[in-house]
């Protein structure tokens, strides 16, 4: 009979559990100085050498949002793939960006020759610009030497106009004082001759009765005045005086020659008044004469004035409009060199942005073609790192390397392989 032994207590200090059991890479020996095998490089992995890539799609192709994500996801697995082994669909992804590629690259040289086309233009339009403003300052010289001899034409017709006038009032000045003048004379004539009549014939054949005496001696009287009026001598004036107090009968010799002097006397004035009136009235109708011709004159001064005054307004327009064209093409020549300047910047990114794109496009032809790039010759550099080297005992021991990452052979302590 068989009696069951009670388990041994652990021993103090000792683990029990059991060490893990190393794995045996036997099966993983190569021979020595053979290079590991180089892990495929998946597209998580080269995400950086197909930046270019992505950039040129991004920020060069013209694509629908959904043609982009494709090629997105599907160009860089096309383009990883041996040129050889590339299926038709993968070409067939690369054609399809290429052909975008060529639709940008034509968007960019037409970009570039527009920006040419705009700086040709533009200065075209300044040389024009010049051109015109070298004429339109021309145009202003000239208008401003017809506007200073309208002025000059003006201010002459101004002082014609001004004399005439000056002549045309004086004329009229001097009509109107004819005109009183013959009007004074034939009023003096009137009233003398109404003055003669009313006082000689009374006194002259004595109708004063004795008792009217006074009245007789007003009549001697204003008769004395009259033949004063007719610049008669003082001594016709008291001979009259003292004739015309007899009657008719009872004068004497002398009174009668006294009454007949008198008489023909104030009758030789009344006829040098009636003179008098015909030489102010000639003269006043001399004066009408000169008075018209004045006006006349003084009338075409005027309307020689008003064409001159038009001429000076159209010629002071013309210079003003001739003026304003050349400050306005001034001005806008000022303008003309921030413009250049603009055309020159947009013309420079053209061809910065056309740069790029080739650089770009250079990249990913050089992916397509599977050419040699510094940037691919790094990349293999840092996996040909990952090959293995010689164990001590001519052994080598070969690790795999989860995801994508490149097997390394680590020579073994000892002899023995890890």
């Amino acid at each position: 009979e068989l009696v069951a032994s009670s388990p041994r207590p652990p021993q103090q200090g000792k683990s029990t559990t059991m060490g893990a059991k190393r794995t045996s890479i036997s099966s993983c020996k190569r021979t020595v100085g053979r290079p590991a095998k180089v892990a495929k490089v998946t597209p998580s992995s080269g995400a950086d050498k197909f930046a270019p890539v992505m950039r040129l799609m991004s920020e060069y192709c013209s694509l629908s949002e959904s043609c982009t994500s494709m090629l997105a996801s599907a160009l860089p697995v096309a383009l990883q793939t041996n040129k050889e082994d590339r299926h038709a669909f993968e070409n067939s992804v690369i054609k399809a960006f290429e052909d975008a590629c060529g639709d940008a690259e034509r968007e960019c040289k037409s970009a570039i020759e527009a920006a040419k086309v705009a700086c040709s233009k533009h200065e075209e339009e300044k040389a024009c610009s010049v051109a015109n403003l070298e004429l339109a300052e021309r145009n202003a010289a000239k208008a401003l030497e017809q506007k200073n001899a309208a002025q000059g034409f003006h201010d002459q017709k101004q002082a014609e106009k001004e004399k005439a006038e000056t002549a045309l009032k004086g004329a009229e000045q001097a009509s109107e004082a004819s005109k009183a003048e013959v009007q004074e004379v034939s009023s003096k004539r009137e009233a003398f001759e109404a003055e003669v009549e009313q006082v000689l014939p009374a006194l002259k054949e004595g109708n004063f009765a004795p008792k009217d005496w006074r009245l007789r001696q007003k009549a001697i009287a204003r008769l004395s005045h009259l033949l004063e009026q007719s610049d008669a001598p003082e001594s016709m004036v008291a001979g009259a005086q003292l004739a015309f107090k007899d009657k008719p009968e009872s004068r004497g010799q002398f009174a009668v020659k006294t009454v007949e002097a008198t008489e023909a006397c104030l009758k030789t004035y009344s006829q040098a008044l009636a003179q008098a009136i015909i030489g102010a009235s000639e003269k006043s109708e001399e004066f009408r004469g000169d008075l018209v011709a004045k006006e006349e004159v003084a009338k075409a001064s005027q309307s020689e004035y008003e064409a001159a005054m038009d001429a000076l307004i159209t010629a002071d327009n013309e210079w003003a409009d001739a003026e304003s064209e050349v400050v306005g093409l001034k001005k806008s020549i000022r303008g003309f060199g921030p413009r250049e300047e603009d055309l020159a910047a947009e013309l420079r990114g053209s061809q910065t942005s056309f740069e790029r794109f080739q650089e770009l496009m250079g990249q990913f032809e050089s992916l397509r073609d599977q050419l040699p790039a510094p940037a691919l010759e790094v990349a293999a550099e840092g996996v040909e790192a990952t090959t293995s080297t010689p164990a001590a005992e001519g052994e080598e021991a070969e690790v795999p390397v989860e995801g994508a990452e490149a097997t390394t052979s680590m020579p073994a302590a000892g002899g023995e392989q890890a």
